[in-house]
């Protein structure tokens, strides 16, 4: 994830370095040897149809989600562990019957809830039980204004319901972002959320590149080629620039693509010199770049982990047969924790791996059927990246 805006901020020396990079460790640091955030898909079905969903959501419920007394059980043994945080996905979550029973056992045992939505059921009421649960942050998802997002998830009125949900939940207290996942459908639909972000006052504009995984999958040649991207990219930093600059407190975020990170200090070290983009590295270098399998899991709605919540494919245990303990254990989280040794091809050699650390194994996966390949989506070029007599077909070892 790159934060632009707070990134940016500490580039220009606007706030305090600390006072920037600390509130992440504060918030979700590790204890012992779990990742301080899971992403809970507490049910896998959904009211909207989205074609990139990574979880393949259904319109149904399940039998095979877990019960009650098992997600209560998980709860306890996430907090045991020493998790920090949850996120509670889907699916839609809120169709999950017993939602609000699990976000209060969260809170109970400590850790911080969230909530990942499409909106569309984020009514007053149930913005302020939210609230009272102790849910401090909502992630609202939209693929671009009303035409074409509710043509694209599947439901008339869903746009206008999620932007609703907005409003519903920043009236509860609640800190709200608005999600966008980018692919050629929807790369003319950035501006107008964006400004749809900064009219509604919400605090977080995510943009998040398309994963390979679930329905995603049949998305890929939807995806943008990595120079349509860095187009993007750069206009997205100009805009953050320019909202900071006129004093707005929308913060524009990225995901889902951790070469984003040494783009930014290219355009960086352009805009504002060496010193800024010197200042952004450090804090890029400790943040560590793609942490899968190690700071963060994901928890599917039957009871399977995952690296992340994209990283279907791998499975680093069953919490209906596994502790967290034995999960914590798998093989390959100490391949993901030394991923840098094992990355091949032009990440092998690229000069800014200790910011990305290969980005996303899904994408690679499903590309070239190798773990340790390149990401495809890699934003940067051979000559950025310090790559000699090595391809940029982006699989070559």
């Amino acid at each position: 994830m790159l934060e632009v805006t707070d990134l940016l901020k500490i580039a220009v020396e606007k706030v305090p370095q600390q006072s920037s990079t600390s509130r992440a460790s504060a918030r979700y640091g590790a204890v012992g040897d779990a990742p301080p955030v899971v992403v809970w898909n507490v049910c896998g079905h959904c009211n909207l149809r989205c074609p990139h969903c990574y979880s393949a959501a259904g319109l149904r419920p399940t039998q095979t989600d877990l019960s009650t007394k098992e997600a209560l059980g998980l709860i306890d043994d996430m907090a045991d562990a020493g998790v920090r945080a949850v996120i509670f996905s889907g699916g839609e979550p809120l169709l999950r019957p017993d939602l609000f029973v699990l976000m209060a056992r969260v809170r109970d045992r400590g850790l911080k809830p969230l909530l990942s939505s499409n909106g569309v059921l984020v009514d007053a009421a149930c913005a302020r039980r939210l609230a009272r649960t102790g849910v401090r942050y909502v992630g609202i998802s939209l693929d671009g204004l009303a035409a074409l997002n509710d043509a694209y998830r599947g439901m008339k009125g869903a746009f206008a319901q999620a932007v609703r949900g907005v409003g519903h939940a920043m009236d509860a207290g609640l800190e709200v972002g608005i999600r966008l996942t980018l692919t050629s459908l929807s790369t003319g639909q950035v501006e107008p959320l964006l400004a749809l972000a900064v009219r509604l006052g919400v605090h977080r504009f995510y943009l998040s590149h398309l994963l390979y995984s679930g329905r995603g999958q049949s998305m890929v040649p939807h995806d943008l080629k990595p120079a349509e991207s860095r187009v993007l990219l750069f206009r997205l930093f100009d805009t953050a620039e320019r909202l900071l600059d006129a004093g707005s407190t929308l913060s524009i975020v990225t995901g889902g693509n951790d070469s984003d990170g040494p783009l930014f200090l290219l355009w960086l070290r352009a805009k504002h010199g060496e010193s800024a983009a010197s200042r952004a590295h450090e804090v890029l270098l400790r943040r560590g770049g793609n942490s899968a399998g190690e700071r963060i899991f994901a928890i599917d709605a039957n009871g399977r982990v995952h690296p992340d919540q994209f990283w279907q494919a791998a499975e680093l245990g069953d919490v209906r047969r596994q502790t967290m303990s034995e999960i914590l254990a798998h093989p390959l989280r100490s391949l993901l924790r030394e991923r840098e040794t094992h990355l091949e091809g032009r990440c092998r050699v690229c000069i800014f791996k200790p910011l990305c650390r290969g980005s996303h194994r899904e994408r690679a996966l499903v590309q070239s059927g190798a773990l340790w390949a390149p990401d495809p989506a890699c934003v940067m070029s051979d000559a950025e990246i310090g790559v000699e007599g090595v391809s940029d077909a982006r699989g070559a070892a």
